[in-house]
């Protein structure tokens, strides 16, 4: 007689497959902040995927927040003396320091947040008081963004000892460059400037800016918007033959396209990237309009909605997903901006699981079913 009792492999194996190593793929909305009306947008996630920052509208106003599954949406907060508004734009690795900008008592103002609270990161000497972070590097310590001098917007990179320092911008053009992101280890910066081409997207070290060209096309354009954790992929917007299109840039192998969804303008953004710069997220054009999108090498660009909802089984009806603007270090969290089924618009985050999960999960039913026979 066979026995009906699983074997030991087979429990193991069970239990393995239903472990946290696995997270199961999931999809939801991040609410709002109390007091105004609904309304929030997500524009950066750390590392680890366990922080979202991004911008909603409190009793206050616009207002900065931080998001965990744990604690919900809370508010930044904002800087002194200047009327309410604060913007969330990047988080550390673990969560712990976010970075954006305010309204302080001198002007718009660059900031960085931590447990302690927020703290006004200054401004270049000469222009109209007006600084903004845009990134920060994993361990919290490096800020870049822009502000503004008596020639014009500057890139600058921030740390503790050295505060703010300009990066200048290319040659040819008038004086203008903003930092867009920072690598993991704070050495490599990535934004656009204005060259003799045109508007170009850059990369800084401390050797000094270089320009990375742009798409082959009509007009001339293009922009940085992410890097890799592990510093060899960037990823942004350029202008080709069809468009506005978005590209991944590696020394190798220079600016390439991405392409775009099918049925719209052809528009398309990079604006987030794995460590190693195999999953790009973004927005693109449909027939529906802006749309999320999600790139990999062997896919190509896909409609993140429609990925969601025919891949993983998700009923995301009336609501819609504009953009994707952020992605955790492994490629499987992405976080974004939308609207809601009652029209609002809402923050949302999406975890889907490795394909090898798949592939375990159908090998496991085939051993246990093996075992029952």
């Amino acid at each position: 007689m066979k026995s009906k009792l699983i074997s030991v492999p087979a429990v193991i194996l069970l239990s393995f497959l239903s472990s946290s190593a696995f997270p199961a793929a999931s999809f939801h909305g991040l609410g709002d902040l109390s007091g105004g009306q609904f309304n929030s947008y997500a524009y950066g996630i750390s590392a680890d995927g366990t922080t979202v920052v991004g911008l909603g509208l409190s009793s206050r106003g616009y207002e900065a927040f931080r998001w965990t599954s744990s604690q919900g949406m809370t508010g930044l907060g904002d800087l002194y003396g200047g009327d309410f508004l604060s913007d969330a734009r990047a988080v550390s690795a673990d969560g712990s320091v976010i970075v954006g900008y305010s309204y302080s008592a001198s002007g718009k103002e660059a900031f960085r947040w931590t447990s302690n609270g927020m703290t006004g990161l200054g401004d270049f000497p000469g222009g109209t008081f007006n600084s903004s972070a845009r990134a920060v590097s994993n361990d919290g310590s490096v800020v870049v963004g822009y502000s503004v001098t008596s020639s014009g917007e500057e890139a600058f990179v921030w740390t503790a000892v050295g505060g703010m320092t300009g990066l200048g911008d290319l040659p040819g053009g008038d004086f203008d460059s903003i930092a867009s992101a920072v690598s993991a280890d704070g050495s490599i910066i990535v934004g656009y400037s204005k060259s003799g081409y045109g508007i170009e997207a850059f990369r800084w070290t401390s050797a000094g800016m270089t320009a990375l060209g742009d798409l082959s096309g009509d007009g001339f354009e293009s922009n940085a918007f992410c890097i890799s954790a592990d510093n060899n992929v960037i990823a942004g917007n350029g202008r080709s033959d069809s468009g506005i299109e978005a590209f991944r840039w590696t020394a190798a192998g220079g600016m390439v396209g991405l392409g775009d969804l099918p049925g719209g303008q052809f528009r398309s953004y990079a604006y987030g990237i794995s460590a190693d710069g195999s999953v790009i997220v973004g927005q693109g054009t449909s027939d529906e309009g802006y749309e999320a999108l999600f790139w990999t090498s062997e896919k190509g660009v896909q409609n993140l909605k429609v990925m969601l909802e025919n891949d993983y089984g998700f009923d995301l009806t009336g609501s819609t997903l504009t953009q994707a603007t952020g992605i955790s270090v492994d490629g499987l969290i992405i976080v974004g901006c939308g609207t809601n089924p009652d029209g609002y618009n809402e923050a949302w985050i999406a975890t889907i699981p490795e394909p090898a999960t798949i592939f375990m999960l159908c090998f496991g039913i085939l051993v246990l079913r093996k075992f029952k026979n």
